[in-house]
């Protein structure tokens, strides 16, 4: 399996030549890592909705297995290419820790956002009900939308911190089944807060059952919530646990091969 981010673009030529070399080299990566948001967001959508179309309607519990499975599915397909992030979520605080360049962060999100409708274009085409009105997340009628966008605060938050911690270099070598750690991750916050809002989390999984429904009720909470929450775990990190020279590191495995993991998770 070759790792795209340790591909080298070799030299054509004279200076300008290896210039243009460069160049071409880092769009190539930009869109590998952009095509890989967009397949693995839609993959996100879709297979996060089929579920609707069961009868009778799964329970909160099959909802959010099924959910963090998914996530670990894709994680396991697109980490190597582009972190899977899918979701902006985890993007914007890969982009506010420094972990991605702003321009490679913007084309991400562009691509999550694309991916995200073309899985809901998918879903309602696989299924003879319209399970994508099923698919919207709207918080519960018990609570307050200002309620909603801090439990959405709070689960950005925690999926951020989730992610800025296995980027830390401290945690280097604790990378053995990440797309799994991650994808129960996203469970147990569904479990928490599914019945409440959705447990959204991921701004553009929201997007895309809203589009294709009309249906915009609330929607804001599904971004203000979890980016705000992200934002603040960047800044809790920064704040409270940044990396230090002195910082005590985890000891190398003892077994004959060591794994460097030099990619984004989600």
């Amino acid at each position: 399996m070759v790792d795209h981010s340790e591909v080298d673009i070799l030299p054509v030529g004279g200076g300008h030549g290896s210039a243009r070399s460069k160049r071409a080299g880092e769009w190539c990566r930009v869109w590998s890592v952009s095509a890989a948001e967009l397949c693995g967001t839609s993959l996100l959508v879709l297979l996060s909705c089929l579920p609707a179309a069961a009868d009778p309607q799964p329970g909160l519990l099959q909802r959010s297995l099924s959910a963090g499975l998914v996530v670990a599915l894709i994680v396991q397909c697109f980490d190597h290419v582009s972190g899977a992030h899918l979701n902006p979520t985890v993007t914007v605080a890969a982009a506010l820790s420094g972990r991605t360049p702003l321009p490679v962060a913007a084309a991400m999100c562009a691509s999550q956002l694309a991916g995200s409708a073309l899985g809901a274009v998918a879903a309602r085409l696989l299924s003879s009900r319209d399970i994508i009105t099923v698919c919207i997340t709207t918080p519960a009628s018990h609570i307050s939308v200002y309620q909603a966008v801090v439990i959405e605060m709070l689960l950005g938050c925690c999926l951020a911190l989730a992610n800025l911690s296995s980027w830390d270099v401290r945690n280097q070598y604790l990378i053995d089944s990440w797309p799994l750690r991650i994808g129960f991750t996203v469970s147990s916050l569904s479990l928490v807060a599914g019945d409440l809002t959705g447990a959204s989390m991921n701004p553009v999984r929201s997007f895309a059952p809203a589009l294709c429904s009309g249906n915009w009720t609330a929607h804001w909470v599904y971004w203000v919530g979890p980016l705000s929450g992200s934002c603040l775990a960047v800044a809790l990190y920064a704040a409270l646990w940044r990396d230090t020279a002195a910082a005590p590191r985890r000891t190398a495995p003892s077994s004959t091969c060591t794994y460097t993991h030099q990619q984004n998770k989600t």
